[in-house]
């Protein structure tokens, strides 16, 4: 798992890099639709990377590649990539923690709210409302159960015209399904919260939402209801949240309501073509960056593909205490970005000596990424506590990439 996220750290960093780059531009020449509606290059593009996009089936390999393994202490260690896995996973559970909790406190809020008819205030809601006394703004929660939860003093804080352009903004988020883009987006926070760039990304994606669902609630309106809804924005923007809600909408700070009242005046249209280009990039990038790779140092004399990380088996400590020496053939398979699978023993002598530790080694091998997946790679592990041939290569132990 720790080498698949390190492999795809770099491409989504240059992606998230770009568009943050690019963010100001956009939101100022093609409009906060056209800058939300990019941010869906982002799981697009690690699909392109996890996903085989070529055509052409997998080779087989024939050819048996020989590594040797020394005597090693039988005491075993924690290695550098066991402590970053660890590092890593800590930090997951505890953003997992935190989203739960978050989850937990809003459950309560909806629990002790109460139902509002929004008939008789001749408003329109494809979606039930509730009255919360917690909620500093309104805001729409649930992905499957979805409600509208409302301050309080709605009805006394609102005019009218303003109560139902508010309205119209939360069901506009639900129609669009902005609450499942919300939860892909923690969902990639959780996974990459060791970069930057990602809490940098998520707060600009959070609000390109809110002020792309701002310029399609306004996209026909009249001056005057623009003039009202930036009116309730501004009455919105003084407290500051109490919890912090990854899945639901909100509606910002007061740095936020300034640059959304800004981006009122400029309304842009949704630019088609610029998405479309954008999207088209990323393909035939993908695509291009999944071809067999030709580098140096991917494949062998014999065009059989190399390990960029091997991890040595540790010498079995009984096998070590009666001297035994041995060998294991191993087959598994590569895929395109260069992680072993489907490890299998073809033959071991002594039988089942070696078998578990060489299994154990092997499935946290690493290849380059060539874009071309390969079946049946043919391994032999040679166990020896002497002095090894010098004509056969080495397993070195380089436990940096472990997944």
């Amino acid at each position: 798992m720790i080498s698949l996220l390190l492999e795809l750290l770099l491409p989504l960093s240059l992606m998230l890099l770009t568009l943050l780059v690019l963010r100001p531009y956009l939101l100022t020449r093609r409009g906060a639709r056209t800058s939300y509606a990019l941010w869906s290059l982002v799981p697009l593009l690690l699909l392109c990377f996890i996903l085989p996009l070529q055509l052409s089936s997998n080779p087989t390999s024939t050819a048996m590649q020989v590594y040797q393994v020394g005597l090693q202490q039988a005491e075993q260690q924690f290695s550098s990539s066991s402590l970053l896995l660890w590092l890593w996973l800590a930090g997951v559970l505890l953003f997992a923690a935190l989203v739960l909790r978050s989850q937990l406190q809003l459950h309560k809020e909806k629990a002790a709210a109460k139902s509002v008819d929004l008939d008789s205030a001749e408003l329109v809601s494809d979606l039930p409302c509730l009255l919360s006394h917690k909620a500093q703004g309104p805001y729409i929660s649930g992905l499957f159960k979805a409600e509208i939860l409302l301050p309080t003093d709605f009805f006394q804080r609102f005019s009218p015209t303003q109560q139902q352009l508010i309205i119209q903004h939360e069901l506009t988020h639900w129609r669009r399904g902005d609450l499942f883009c919300n939860l892909l987006a923690l969902t990639l926070l959780m996974l990459f919260w060791f970069n930057p760039l990602c809490w940098l990304a998520y707060r600009a994606y959070r609000h390109d939402q809110e002020l792309a669902c701002d310029a399609l609630v306004l996209e026909n309106a009249s001056k005057a209801d623009k003039i009202a809804y930036g009116k309730a924005l501004l009455s919105n923007s003084e407290p500051t949240p109490v919890s912090w809600q990854g899945i639901t909408t909100h509606y910002g700070d007061l740095k936020q309501m300034k640059q959304r009242l800004q981006q009122l005046q400029s309304q842009q249209g949704f630019s088609k073509n610029t998405l479309i280009a954008a999207v088209a990039a990323v393909l035939v990038a993908g695509l291009w960056l999944q071809q067999p790779a030709q580098a140096a140092g991917v494949t062998n004399a014999k065009g059989e593909p190399v390990p960029v990380m091997r991890v040595e088996p540790k010498y079995p400590i009984q096998a070590a205490e009666q001297k035994i020496e041995g060998y294991v053939d191993a087959k598994f398979d590569i895929s395109a970005q260069g992680n072993v699978s489907n490890v299998r023993i073809v033959r071991s002598v002594p039988q089942a000596t070696f078998d578990k530790v060489s299994i154990t080694a092997l499935e946290q091998w690493q290849y380059s990424a060539t874009g071309q997946g390969r079946k049946d790679m043919l391994v032999r592990l040679e166990f020896a506590m002497d002095l090894l041939d010098a004509n056969i290569e080495r397993v070195d132990v380089t436990p940096a990439a472990k997944h």
